[in-house]
């Protein structure tokens, strides 16, 4: 069976991740600080975003993959 969600779900926590760090990183957290800035709360959301469709796209196509397969025998 081809699957998707081995590529789909790592490449999903690494965008995860990235916007994390992003988001940190601009707000300067890592400085002790913490402004309060608009594009970086919006780069959060993206990364959420982009997590959550990543991997509910890896599940539909795995199921539309099996469907499509169909019994074989």
């Amino acid at each position: 069976m081809k699957s998707i969600r081995p590529i789909a779900i790592p490449a999903a926590v690494i965008v995860l991740v990235l916007c994390v760090y992003a988001f940190l990183l601009g707000n300067k957290v890592f400085e002790g600080k913490f402004e309060n800035e608009p594009i970086f709360w919006y780069v959060l959301a993206k990364g959420v975003f982009c997590f959550v469709s990543l991997i509910a796209t890896a599940r539909i196509l795995d199921v539309l993959i099996d469907r499509l397969d169909g019994p074989r025998g």
